[in-house]
């Protein structure tokens, strides 16, 4: 595991952007073309996972960046508790990620040809 991703704090600090990243694809930024590839830096936080629990905290901080940036258009109406909205919603991503290192850990195998 690079020195970077050692720290979960660090982890952290880089899930949320990756969470991020997918809402770009909608229309109003318009990115479709970035549909194709904005998993694949939060699925590689989650492969690197040192443990199961981690790749579940990556997942559930990915999927609070990506309910804050899907949600931004409710700021005027719910203030501060659009995190805690985000955080929780962010907790339906949490098995995504603990599934991703799971199937995905390691390097690959005959077995998942």
């Amino acid at each position: 595991m690079p020195r970077v991703l050692a720290s979960p704090w660090r982890r952290g600090a880089l899930a949320l952007p990756a969470g991020g990243l997918p809402a770009l694809a909608f229309p109003a930024p318009s990115l479709w073309w970035l549909a194709y590839g904005a998993l694949v830096p939060w699925m590689l936080l989650a492969r690197a996972a040192p443990t199961p629990r981690a790749a579940a905290l990556t997942g559930w901080l990915g999927g609070t960046g990506f309910m804050l940036a899907l949600h931004h258009w409710l700021v005027p109406n719910l203030h501060v508790f659009l995190v805690l909205l985000a955080a929780l919603l962010g907790l339906l991503w949490a098995p995504w990620g603990w599934l991703v290192r799971r199937l995905l850990h390691g390097g690959p195998s005959a077995a998942r040809l």
